[in-house]
Protein backbone atom coordinates (compact mmCIF):
# COMPACT_ATOMS: atom_id res chain seq x y z
CA UNK A 1 0.00 0.00 0.00
CA UNK A 2 2.94 2.34 0.59
CA UNK A 3 3.69 1.74 -3.08
CA UNK A 4 0.28 3.27 -3.90
CA UNK A 5 1.17 6.38 -1.90
CA UNK A 6 4.51 6.65 -3.70
CA UNK A 7 2.75 6.28 -7.05
CA UNK A 8 0.27 8.97 -6.04
CA UNK A 9 3.13 11.33 -5.27
CA UNK A 10 4.83 10.57 -8.58
CA UNK A 11 1.57 11.07 -10.48
CA UNK A 12 1.06 14.43 -8.81
CA UNK A 13 4.56 15.58 -9.65
CA UNK A 14 3.96 14.48 -13.25
CA UNK A 15 0.85 16.64 -13.47
CA UNK A 16 -1.57 13.71 -13.45
CA UNK A 17 -3.69 15.26 -10.75
CA UNK A 18 -6.89 13.22 -11.03
CA UNK A 19 -4.97 9.94 -11.11
CA UNK A 20 -2.90 11.09 -8.14
CA UNK A 21 -6.05 11.75 -6.11
CA UNK A 22 -7.49 8.33 -6.95
CA UNK A 23 -4.24 6.62 -5.95
CA UNK A 24 -4.04 8.62 -2.71
CA UNK A 25 -7.59 7.65 -1.74
CA UNK A 26 -6.85 4.01 -2.54
CA UNK A 27 -3.74 4.11 -0.37
CA UNK A 28 -5.63 5.69 2.52
CA UNK A 29 -8.36 3.07 2.32
CA UNK A 30 -5.93 0.57 3.83
CA UNK A 31 -3.35 2.90 5.42
CA UNK A 32 -5.40 5.87 6.83
CA UNK A 33 -2.33 7.54 8.31
CA UNK A 34 0.05 7.37 5.36
CA UNK A 35 1.61 10.88 5.35
CA UNK A 36 2.44 10.92 1.64
CA UNK A 37 -1.08 9.93 0.63
CA UNK A 38 -2.55 12.48 3.04
CA UNK A 39 -0.31 15.19 1.61
CA UNK A 40 -1.26 14.37 -1.99
CA UNK A 41 -4.95 14.28 -1.13
CA UNK A 42 -4.69 17.56 0.76
CA UNK A 43 -3.04 19.29 -2.18
CA UNK A 44 -5.59 17.77 -4.58
CA UNK A 45 -8.47 19.08 -2.46
CA UNK A 46 -6.83 22.50 -2.33
CA UNK A 47 -6.50 22.53 -6.10
CA UNK A 48 -10.23 21.78 -6.44
CA UNK A 49 -11.27 24.43 -3.89
CA UNK A 50 -12.31 21.88 -1.27
CA UNK A 51 -10.49 23.92 1.33
CA UNK A 52 -11.95 22.47 4.54
CA UNK A 53 -11.16 18.94 3.36
CA UNK A 54 -7.65 20.05 2.37
CA UNK A 55 -7.03 21.44 5.86
CA UNK A 56 -8.23 18.16 7.40
CA UNK A 57 -5.89 16.00 5.33
CA UNK A 58 -2.90 18.31 5.66
CA UNK A 59 -3.34 18.52 9.43
CA UNK A 60 -3.35 14.75 9.53
CA UNK A 61 -0.21 14.64 7.37
CA UNK A 62 1.42 17.13 9.73
CA UNK A 63 0.45 15.03 12.76
CA UNK A 64 2.23 12.08 11.18
CA UNK A 65 5.35 13.95 10.04
CA UNK A 66 5.47 16.83 12.60
CA UNK A 67 8.37 18.84 11.23
CA UNK A 68 8.09 18.40 7.47
CA UNK A 69 8.48 21.95 6.07
CA UNK A 70 6.73 21.11 2.79
CA UNK A 71 3.65 19.80 4.60
CA UNK A 72 3.66 22.77 7.00
CA UNK A 73 3.96 25.28 4.19
CA UNK A 74 1.10 23.67 2.26
CA UNK A 75 -0.97 23.55 5.44
CA UNK A 76 -0.31 27.28 5.82
CA UNK A 77 -1.65 27.87 2.30
CA UNK A 78 -4.79 25.88 3.08
CA UNK A 79 -5.36 27.63 6.41
CA UNK A 80 -4.98 31.04 4.80
CA UNK A 81 -7.54 30.16 2.16
CA UNK A 82 -9.82 28.92 4.94
CA UNK A 83 -9.56 32.32 6.62
CA UNK A 84 -7.46 31.12 9.57
CA UNK A 85 -4.82 33.84 9.46
CA UNK A 86 -3.31 32.99 12.84
CA UNK A 87 -3.03 29.31 11.99
CA UNK A 88 -1.49 30.07 8.61
CA UNK A 89 0.98 32.45 10.24
CA UNK A 90 2.09 29.73 12.70
CA UNK A 91 2.42 27.08 9.99
CA UNK A 92 4.44 29.34 7.69
CA UNK A 93 6.74 30.49 10.50
CA UNK A 94 7.43 26.93 11.63
CA UNK A 95 8.13 25.80 8.07
CA UNK A 96 10.40 28.79 7.56
CA UNK A 97 12.38 27.99 10.67
CA UNK A 98 12.81 24.47 9.27
CA UNK A 99 14.44 25.95 6.16
CA UNK A 100 11.60 26.65 3.73
CA UNK A 101 12.19 29.86 1.77
CA UNK A 102 8.77 29.35 0.15
CA UNK A 103 7.17 29.50 3.59
CA UNK A 104 8.90 32.78 4.45
CA UNK A 105 7.73 34.24 1.12
CA UNK A 106 4.19 33.05 1.80
CA UNK A 107 4.34 34.58 5.26
CA UNK A 108 5.54 37.86 3.76
CA UNK A 109 2.57 37.86 1.40
CA UNK A 110 0.17 37.11 4.23
CA UNK A 111 1.58 39.83 6.47
CA UNK A 112 1.39 42.36 3.70
CA UNK A 113 -2.28 41.50 3.10
CA UNK A 114 -2.85 42.07 6.83
CA UNK A 115 -1.02 45.43 6.59
CA UNK A 116 1.70 44.17 8.93
CA UNK A 117 4.45 45.70 6.84
CA UNK A 118 7.28 45.30 9.35
CA UNK A 119 6.50 41.59 9.74
CA UNK A 120 6.20 41.23 5.96
CA UNK A 121 9.62 42.81 5.41
CA UNK A 122 11.18 40.54 8.03
CA UNK A 123 9.70 37.45 6.36
CA UNK A 124 10.92 38.40 2.89
CA UNK A 125 14.38 39.14 4.29
CA UNK A 126 14.45 35.67 5.86
CA UNK A 127 13.49 34.19 2.51
CA UNK A 128 16.41 36.00 0.90
CA UNK A 129 18.77 34.75 3.60
CA UNK A 130 17.91 31.22 2.46
CA UNK A 131 17.65 32.02 -1.27
CA UNK A 132 19.47 35.27 -2.11
CA UNK A 133 18.46 35.01 -5.76
CA UNK A 134 14.71 34.65 -5.14
CA UNK A 135 12.90 36.98 -7.56
CA UNK A 136 9.65 36.61 -5.60
CA UNK A 137 11.26 37.78 -2.35
CA UNK A 138 12.95 40.73 -4.07
CA UNK A 139 9.64 41.65 -5.69
CA UNK A 140 7.86 41.46 -2.34
CA UNK A 141 10.43 43.79 -0.77
CA UNK A 142 10.20 46.15 -3.74
CA UNK A 143 6.47 46.56 -3.18
CA UNK A 144 6.92 47.09 0.55
CA UNK A 145 9.64 49.71 0.16
CA UNK A 146 7.50 51.56 -2.37
CA UNK A 147 4.61 51.55 0.11
CA UNK A 148 6.99 52.93 2.72
CA UNK A 149 8.08 55.66 0.25
CA UNK A 150 11.68 54.41 0.01
CA UNK A 151 11.86 54.60 -3.77
CA UNK A 152 15.59 53.93 -4.02
CA UNK A 153 15.35 50.55 -2.27
CA UNK A 154 12.11 49.75 -4.07
CA UNK A 155 13.80 50.26 -7.42
CA UNK A 156 16.85 48.25 -6.32
CA UNK A 157 14.81 45.19 -5.36
CA UNK A 158 12.46 45.46 -8.33
CA UNK A 159 15.32 45.66 -10.81
CA UNK A 160 17.10 42.75 -9.16
CA UNK A 161 13.93 40.66 -9.33
CA UNK A 162 13.55 41.51 -13.02
CA UNK A 163 17.14 40.55 -13.76
CA UNK A 164 16.36 37.14 -12.30
CA UNK A 165 12.86 36.90 -13.80
CA UNK A 166 12.13 39.52 -16.49
CA UNK A 167 8.40 38.72 -16.40
CA UNK A 168 7.92 38.87 -12.64
CA UNK A 169 4.60 40.65 -12.42
CA UNK A 170 4.92 42.04 -8.91
CA UNK A 171 8.36 43.46 -9.66
CA UNK A 172 7.04 45.11 -12.82
CA UNK A 173 4.17 46.68 -10.88
CA UNK A 174 6.47 47.89 -8.11
CA UNK A 175 8.85 49.46 -10.59
CA UNK A 176 5.88 50.98 -12.40
CA UNK A 177 4.76 52.64 -9.18
CA UNK A 178 8.28 54.01 -8.66
CA UNK A 179 8.35 55.46 -12.17
CA UNK A 180 4.91 56.97 -11.68
CA UNK A 181 6.04 58.71 -8.51
CA UNK A 182 9.15 59.92 -10.34
CA UNK A 183 6.86 61.43 -13.00
CA UNK A 184 8.28 59.26 -15.76
CA UNK A 185 4.99 58.93 -17.63
CA UNK A 186 6.49 57.44 -20.78
CA UNK A 187 8.53 55.02 -18.70
CA UNK A 188 5.39 53.71 -16.99
CA UNK A 189 3.65 53.24 -20.32
CA UNK A 190 6.61 51.43 -21.87
CA UNK A 191 7.13 49.17 -18.85
CA UNK A 192 3.57 48.15 -18.08
CA UNK A 193 1.73 48.14 -21.40
CA UNK A 194 3.18 44.68 -22.29
CA UNK A 195 2.05 43.30 -18.91
CA UNK A 196 -1.44 44.65 -19.44
CA UNK A 197 -1.60 42.89 -22.80
CA UNK A 198 -0.07 39.60 -21.63
CA UNK A 199 -2.83 36.99 -21.73
CA UNK A 200 -0.65 34.67 -19.62
CA UNK A 201 -0.39 37.18 -16.76
CA UNK A 202 -2.85 37.02 -13.88
CA UNK A 203 -5.98 39.09 -14.60
CA UNK A 204 -5.58 41.01 -11.34
CA UNK A 205 -2.06 42.13 -12.21
CA UNK A 206 -3.07 42.93 -15.78
CA UNK A 207 -5.81 45.20 -14.45
CA UNK A 208 -3.40 46.93 -12.06
CA UNK A 209 -0.87 47.42 -14.86
CA UNK A 210 -3.45 48.91 -17.22
CA UNK A 211 -4.72 51.17 -14.43
CA UNK A 212 -1.21 52.46 -13.71
CA UNK A 213 -0.73 53.18 -17.43
CA UNK A 214 -4.01 55.08 -17.24
CA UNK A 215 -2.66 57.17 -14.36
CA UNK A 216 0.49 57.98 -16.33
CA UNK A 217 -1.52 58.95 -19.41
CA UNK A 218 -3.79 61.10 -17.26
CA UNK A 219 -0.85 62.96 -15.72
CA UNK A 220 0.62 63.42 -19.21
CA UNK A 221 -2.62 65.09 -20.32
CA UNK A 222 -3.60 62.31 -22.75
CA UNK A 223 -7.16 62.19 -21.49
CA UNK A 224 -8.79 60.01 -24.15
CA UNK A 225 -6.09 57.35 -23.95
CA UNK A 226 -6.24 57.47 -20.15
CA UNK A 227 -9.99 56.95 -20.10
CA UNK A 228 -9.62 54.02 -22.49
CA UNK A 229 -7.05 52.46 -20.15
CA UNK A 230 -9.20 52.94 -17.04
CA UNK A 231 -12.17 51.38 -18.85
CA UNK A 232 -10.11 48.39 -19.96
CA UNK A 233 -8.82 47.84 -16.42
CA UNK A 234 -12.35 48.04 -15.04
CA UNK A 235 -13.68 45.55 -17.58
CA UNK A 236 -11.10 43.04 -16.38
CA UNK A 237 -12.04 43.76 -12.79
CA UNK A 238 -15.75 43.27 -13.49
CA UNK A 239 -15.03 39.83 -14.89
CA UNK A 240 -13.05 38.94 -11.79
CA UNK A 241 -15.53 40.31 -9.29
CA UNK A 242 -18.93 39.50 -10.75
CA UNK A 243 -19.90 37.89 -7.44
CA UNK A 244 -19.42 41.19 -5.61
CA UNK A 245 -21.94 42.87 -7.91
CA UNK A 246 -24.54 40.30 -6.86
CA UNK A 247 -23.71 40.24 -3.14
CA UNK A 248 -27.12 41.59 -2.11
CA UNK A 249 -26.54 40.40 1.46
CA UNK A 250 -23.71 42.93 1.90
CA UNK A 251 -24.44 45.96 4.11
CA UNK A 252 -22.92 48.11 1.35
CA UNK A 253 -24.84 46.68 -1.63
CA UNK A 254 -27.15 49.09 -3.49
CA UNK A 255 -30.11 46.95 -2.43
CA UNK A 256 -29.27 47.59 1.24
CA UNK A 257 -28.90 51.32 0.60
CA UNK A 258 -32.35 51.42 -1.06
CA UNK A 259 -33.87 49.37 1.79
CA UNK A 260 -32.50 51.72 4.45
CA UNK A 261 -33.76 54.75 2.53
CA UNK A 262 -37.29 53.30 2.34
CA UNK A 263 -37.10 52.44 6.02
CA UNK A 264 -36.16 55.98 7.06
CA UNK A 265 -38.90 57.44 4.88
CA UNK A 266 -41.55 55.66 6.92
CA UNK A 267 -39.88 55.26 10.33
CA UNK A 268 -40.71 57.40 13.36
CA UNK A 269 -37.17 57.84 14.63
CA UNK A 270 -38.48 59.83 17.59
CA UNK A 271 -40.03 56.62 18.95
CA UNK A 272 -36.62 55.00 19.40
CA UNK A 273 -35.40 54.56 22.95
CA UNK A 274 -31.71 54.38 23.77
CA UNK A 275 -29.92 52.99 26.79
CA UNK A 276 -27.49 55.37 28.44
CA UNK A 277 -24.08 55.47 26.78
CA UNK A 278 -21.65 52.95 28.23
CA UNK A 279 -18.60 55.17 27.78
CA UNK A 280 -17.57 58.62 26.68
CA UNK A 281 -16.65 60.12 24.39
CA UNK A 282 -18.79 58.33 21.82
CA UNK A 283 -17.06 57.23 18.63
CA UNK A 284 -16.74 59.67 15.76
CA UNK A 285 -17.40 58.31 12.27
CA UNK A 286 -15.57 59.78 9.28
CA UNK A 287 -17.64 58.96 6.20
CA UNK A 288 -18.19 60.06 2.62
CA UNK A 289 -18.38 58.79 -0.91
CA UNK A 290 -15.09 57.14 -1.97
CA UNK A 291 -12.45 59.58 -3.23
CA UNK A 292 -13.98 62.54 -1.41
CA UNK A 293 -10.97 63.30 0.79
CA UNK A 294 -11.48 60.99 3.78
CA UNK A 295 -7.86 59.79 3.75
CA UNK A 296 -6.61 63.39 3.79
CA UNK A 297 -8.89 64.18 6.74
CA UNK A 298 -7.68 61.01 8.46
CA UNK A 299 -4.07 62.22 8.29
CA UNK A 300 -5.00 65.70 9.53
CA UNK A 301 -6.89 64.25 12.49
CA UNK A 302 -4.22 61.64 13.20
CA UNK A 303 -1.74 64.47 13.65
CA UNK A 304 -3.68 65.58 16.75
CA UNK A 305 -2.49 64.22 20.08
CA UNK A 306 -6.04 63.75 21.32
CA UNK A 307 -7.27 61.63 18.41
CA UNK A 308 -6.90 57.98 17.41
CA UNK A 309 -7.98 57.23 13.83
CA UNK A 310 -8.85 53.78 12.56
CA UNK A 311 -8.07 53.52 8.87
CA UNK A 312 -10.73 51.63 6.93
CA UNK A 313 -11.35 48.70 9.24
CA UNK A 314 -14.73 47.05 8.77
CA UNK A 315 -15.64 47.05 12.44
CA UNK A 316 -19.21 48.32 12.39
CA UNK A 317 -20.61 46.48 9.37
CA UNK A 318 -20.29 42.89 10.70
CA UNK A 319 -21.85 43.99 13.99
CA UNK A 320 -25.00 45.43 12.39
CA UNK A 321 -25.34 43.33 9.23
CA UNK A 322 -28.06 41.09 10.68
CA UNK A 323 -30.14 44.15 11.65
CA UNK A 324 -30.57 45.41 8.08
CA UNK A 325 -33.15 43.05 6.56
CA UNK A 326 -36.71 44.30 6.01
CA UNK A 327 -38.00 41.94 8.70
CA UNK A 328 -35.53 43.03 11.38
CA UNK A 329 -35.81 46.73 10.54
CA UNK A 330 -39.46 46.49 11.60
CA UNK A 331 -38.28 45.58 15.10
CA UNK A 332 -35.88 48.52 15.57
CA UNK A 333 -38.29 50.52 17.77
CA UNK A 334 -38.48 47.59 20.16
CA UNK A 335 -34.84 46.59 19.98
CA UNK A 336 -33.96 45.37 23.49
CA UNK A 337 -31.53 47.46 25.49
CA UNK A 338 -29.48 44.33 26.11
CA UNK A 339 -29.02 43.89 22.35
CA UNK A 340 -27.87 47.48 21.90
CA UNK A 341 -25.47 47.29 24.83
CA UNK A 342 -24.01 43.98 23.67
CA UNK A 343 -23.31 45.36 20.22
CA UNK A 344 -21.79 48.53 21.64
CA UNK A 345 -19.44 46.43 23.77
CA UNK A 346 -18.47 44.32 20.76
CA UNK A 347 -17.82 47.47 18.72
CA UNK A 348 -15.54 48.92 21.38
CA UNK A 349 -13.68 45.64 21.83
CA UNK A 350 -12.95 45.42 18.11
CA UNK A 351 -12.13 49.11 17.83
CA UNK A 352 -9.62 48.97 20.67
CA UNK A 353 -8.02 45.87 19.14
CA UNK A 354 -7.74 47.63 15.79
CA UNK A 355 -6.34 50.78 17.39
CA UNK A 356 -3.41 48.85 18.92
CA UNK A 357 -3.05 51.51 21.57
CA UNK A 358 -5.00 52.35 24.72
CA UNK A 359 -7.58 54.98 23.86
CA UNK A 360 -7.78 56.56 27.30
CA UNK A 361 -9.59 59.88 26.98
CA UNK A 362 -8.66 60.31 23.34
CA UNK A 363 -11.33 60.63 20.67
CA UNK A 364 -11.77 57.56 18.48
CA UNK A 365 -12.36 58.41 14.82
CA UNK A 366 -13.58 55.42 12.82
CA UNK A 367 -12.74 56.26 9.21
CA UNK A 368 -14.54 54.07 6.70
CA UNK A 369 -16.08 56.12 3.90
CA UNK A 370 -18.98 53.81 3.17
CA UNK A 371 -20.18 53.75 6.74
CA UNK A 372 -22.07 56.66 5.17
CA UNK A 373 -24.76 54.16 4.18
CA UNK A 374 -24.86 52.68 7.69
CA UNK A 375 -25.78 55.95 9.41
CA UNK A 376 -29.20 54.60 10.49
CA UNK A 377 -27.47 51.72 12.30
CA UNK A 378 -24.95 54.12 13.84
CA UNK A 379 -27.81 56.24 15.15
CA UNK A 380 -29.51 53.17 16.61
CA UNK A 381 -26.41 52.05 18.51
CA UNK A 382 -24.65 55.38 19.13
CA UNK A 383 -27.20 58.23 19.06
CA UNK A 384 -24.60 60.57 20.60
CA UNK A 385 -22.00 59.82 17.89
CA UNK A 386 -20.53 62.67 15.86
CA UNK A 387 -20.32 62.28 12.08
CA UNK A 388 -17.73 63.97 9.88
CA UNK A 389 -18.94 63.89 6.27
CA UNK A 390 -16.37 64.44 3.53
CA UNK A 391 -17.84 66.09 0.43
CA UNK A 392 -16.32 66.72 -2.97
CA UNK A 393 -17.69 67.81 -6.32
CA UNK A 394 -19.74 64.73 -7.29
CA UNK A 395 -18.30 64.70 -10.81
CA UNK A 396 -14.73 64.63 -9.50
CA UNK A 397 -15.56 62.01 -6.87
CA UNK A 398 -17.20 59.59 -9.31
CA UNK A 399 -14.53 60.08 -11.97
CA UNK A 400 -11.77 59.47 -9.43
CA UNK A 401 -13.53 56.37 -8.08
CA UNK A 402 -13.81 55.03 -11.64
CA UNK A 403 -10.07 55.48 -12.07
CA UNK A 404 -9.00 53.60 -8.92
CA UNK A 405 -8.23 49.98 -8.15
CA UNK A 406 -9.95 49.41 -4.84
CA UNK A 407 -10.07 46.35 -2.67
CA UNK A 408 -13.29 44.81 -3.90
CA UNK A 409 -16.64 44.55 -2.14
CA UNK A 410 -20.28 45.08 -3.09
CA UNK A 411 -19.89 48.88 -3.09
CA UNK A 412 -16.50 49.14 -4.80
CA UNK A 413 -17.72 46.84 -7.58
CA UNK A 414 -20.20 49.59 -8.50
CA UNK A 415 -17.26 51.89 -9.33
CA UNK A 416 -16.14 49.69 -12.21
CA UNK A 417 -18.74 51.17 -14.53
CA UNK A 418 -19.63 54.86 -14.81
CA UNK A 419 -23.39 54.34 -14.84
CA UNK A 420 -23.40 52.10 -11.76
CA UNK A 421 -20.98 54.44 -9.96
CA UNK A 422 -23.29 57.40 -10.60
CA UNK A 423 -26.33 55.40 -9.51
CA UNK A 424 -24.55 54.42 -6.31
CA UNK A 425 -23.59 58.04 -5.66
CA UNK A 426 -27.20 59.08 -6.14
CA UNK A 427 -28.46 56.35 -3.80
CA UNK A 428 -25.84 57.01 -1.11
CA UNK A 429 -26.42 60.75 -1.12
CA UNK A 430 -30.19 60.34 -1.10
CA UNK A 431 -29.84 58.18 2.01
CA UNK A 432 -27.46 60.65 3.62
CA UNK A 433 -29.85 63.55 3.08
CA UNK A 434 -32.62 61.52 4.73
CA UNK A 435 -30.28 60.76 7.63
CA UNK A 436 -29.34 64.40 8.05
CA UNK A 437 -33.03 65.34 8.14
CA UNK A 438 -34.28 62.60 10.47
CA UNK A 439 -31.53 61.21 12.67
CA UNK A 440 -30.40 62.70 16.01
CA UNK A 441 -26.73 62.53 15.01
CA UNK A 442 -24.47 65.60 14.91
CA UNK A 443 -22.98 66.23 11.47
CA UNK A 444 -20.01 68.27 10.30
CA UNK A 445 -19.44 68.61 6.56
CA UNK A 446 -15.92 69.12 5.23
CA UNK A 447 -15.44 69.93 1.58
CA UNK A 448 -12.30 68.65 -0.11
CA UNK A 449 -11.99 71.88 -2.05
CA UNK A 450 -12.03 73.94 1.15
CA UNK A 451 -9.34 71.79 2.75
CA UNK A 452 -7.10 72.36 -0.26
CA UNK A 453 -7.80 76.09 -0.20
CA UNK A 454 -7.69 76.69 3.57
CA UNK A 455 -6.12 73.81 5.47
CA UNK A 456 -5.93 75.61 8.81
CA UNK A 457 -9.52 76.77 8.61
CA UNK A 458 -10.69 73.23 7.87
CA UNK A 459 -8.55 71.80 10.68
CA UNK A 460 -9.87 74.33 13.19
CA UNK A 461 -13.41 73.52 12.13
CA UNK A 462 -12.76 69.85 12.85
CA UNK A 463 -11.32 70.47 16.30
CA UNK A 464 -14.18 72.78 17.23
CA UNK A 465 -16.68 70.11 16.22
CA UNK A 466 -14.82 67.47 18.24
CA UNK A 467 -14.42 69.70 21.30
CA UNK A 468 -10.63 69.77 21.04
CA UNK A 469 -8.05 72.51 20.88
CA UNK A 470 -6.38 73.13 17.54
CA UNK A 471 -2.81 71.82 17.27
CA UNK A 472 -0.34 73.16 14.67
CA UNK A 473 0.84 69.58 14.03
CA UNK A 474 -2.41 69.08 12.11
CA UNK A 475 -0.97 71.24 9.34
CA UNK A 476 1.97 68.82 9.03
CA UNK A 477 -0.26 65.93 7.99
CA UNK A 478 2.16 64.74 5.29
CA UNK A 479 4.75 63.90 7.96
CA UNK A 480 2.11 61.89 9.82
CA UNK A 481 1.19 60.07 6.62
CA UNK A 482 4.80 59.07 6.01
CA UNK A 483 4.94 57.43 9.43
CA UNK A 484 1.77 55.41 8.89
CA UNK A 485 1.10 52.37 6.73
CA UNK A 486 -1.80 53.59 4.62
CA UNK A 487 -3.62 51.04 2.48
CA UNK A 488 -6.04 53.23 0.54
CA UNK A 489 -5.52 54.43 -3.06
CA UNK A 490 -4.74 57.89 -1.64
CA UNK A 491 -1.64 56.66 0.21
CA UNK A 492 0.77 58.19 -2.27
CA UNK A 493 -1.08 61.51 -2.55
CA UNK A 494 -1.37 62.35 1.15
CA UNK A 495 2.41 62.45 1.65
CA UNK A 496 2.59 65.37 -0.79
CA UNK A 497 1.92 69.03 -0.04
CA UNK A 498 -1.63 70.07 -0.83
CA UNK A 499 -2.29 70.59 -4.53
CA UNK A 500 -5.23 71.81 -6.59
CA UNK A 501 -4.84 69.66 -9.70
CA UNK A 502 -7.61 67.32 -8.49
CA UNK A 503 -10.18 70.13 -8.28
CA UNK A 504 -12.36 70.25 -11.37
CA UNK A 505 -10.57 67.34 -13.09
CA UNK A 506 -13.90 66.14 -14.43
CA UNK A 507 -14.02 68.96 -16.99
CA UNK A 508 -11.24 67.40 -19.06
CA UNK A 509 -13.24 64.15 -19.10
CA UNK A 510 -16.64 65.76 -19.70
CA UNK A 511 -17.21 64.05 -23.10
CA UNK A 512 -16.65 60.66 -21.47
CA UNK A 513 -18.83 61.54 -18.47
CA UNK A 514 -21.74 62.74 -20.64
CA UNK A 515 -24.00 59.71 -19.88
CA UNK A 516 -23.85 60.33 -16.11
CA UNK A 517 -23.58 64.12 -15.94
CA UNK A 518 -27.34 64.71 -15.50
CA UNK A 519 -27.43 62.65 -12.31
CA UNK A 520 -24.20 64.12 -10.95
CA UNK A 521 -25.03 67.69 -11.99
CA UNK A 522 -28.18 67.51 -9.86
CA UNK A 523 -26.10 66.78 -6.77
CA UNK A 524 -23.41 69.29 -7.76
CA UNK A 525 -26.06 72.01 -7.90
CA UNK A 526 -27.58 70.87 -4.60
CA UNK A 527 -24.17 71.09 -2.91
CA UNK A 528 -23.46 74.48 -4.47
CA UNK A 529 -20.78 73.51 -6.99
CA UNK A 530 -20.56 75.53 -10.22
CA UNK A 531 -21.98 73.93 -13.41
Amino acid sequence: MRQLAAEAMQAWLAGEHERAERLARAALATQPNDPNALQVLGVACLRNDRVAEAVQHLRAAHDMTRDNPLVLNTLGVALRRAGDVSGARRAYARAGKLGSADAWRNLGSLERSENELDAAMAAFEKALALQPESPAAHAGLAQLYELRHDLERAREHAERALRLDPKNELALLALGQVLLRERDWMGVEALLTPLGRDAKATPVNRAIAIGLVGEALDRAGRVDAAFEAFTAANMLQRQLHAAALDAVESPFHPATVARLTRFLDREDVGAWTHPKSDRQPAPVFLVGFPRSGTTLLDQILSSHSGVVCLEEKEILAPIVADLLSDEVLLTWRALPESTIRARRRLYWQRAETAARTPLGARVLVDKLPLNLVLLPAIARLFPDAKIIVALRDPRDAVLSAYQQRFGMNAAMAQMLELQSAARYYDAAMTLWVRCREKLPLRFHEVRYERVVDDLEGAARGLTTFLGLDFEPAMLEFAATARRRDITTPSARQVIEPLYTRSVGRWRAYAPHLKPVLPVLAHWAARFGYPP
